[in-house]
């Protein structure tokens, strides 16, 4: 990891971060999910929890690559790659939020089933956006490590 830039190590960092963190995260929600205890204080404390050792893991592993990289400038390259993968990211955070929102609709209109366990779960749509973030987040990351690595 010597010849890549800062942004790229940060994109690396962060993308290991939040797949680590994330299987952690939706492991703990599908446990609850099972043992019928997912409810909105159970999300709220898992959310909390999750930001904390994110943000925790993030500061240490940015001071250490702060410490360790030379000083640079973010030039048109970062610019683009920072464009192009957040556009992305963007796109898949709105089809993910609609299809949510879809799933809540047909759940109200179906009035059984899963989905509408779903549509009148808080925890249950909270969760779901939360995993839509996430998504996002996670490719946006992909993509910039991936846009890095092309030499774009």
């Amino acid at each position: 990891m010597h010849d890549l830039s800062f942004n790229e190590k940060s994109a690396w960092g962060t993308l290991i971060a939040l797949l680590v963190l994330g299987a952690l995260y939706f492991s703990s929600v599908i446990n609850l999910w099972r043992a019928d205890s997912l409810d909105l204080p159970a999300v709220f404390g898992l959310g909390v929890g999750f930001t904390i050792l994110l943000t925790a893991t993030l500061i240490a592993y940015h001071v250490l690559v702060a410490i360790l990289s030379k000083p640079e400038d973010d030039d048109e390259r970062d610019r683009v790659i920072g464009w192009r993968a957040g556009n992305i990211g963007g796109l898949v955070l709105g089809i993910s939020v609609m299809i949510v929102v879809l799933h809540i609709v047909i759940g109200g209109v179906i009035g059984r089933g899963f989905m509408h366990e779903f549509s009148s779960s808080p925890a249950l749509i909270s969760v779901a956006l939360i995993a839509a973030l996430w998504l996002s987040t996670v490719i946006e990351l992909a993509l910039t490590a991936q846009y890095y690595r092309q030499g774009l």
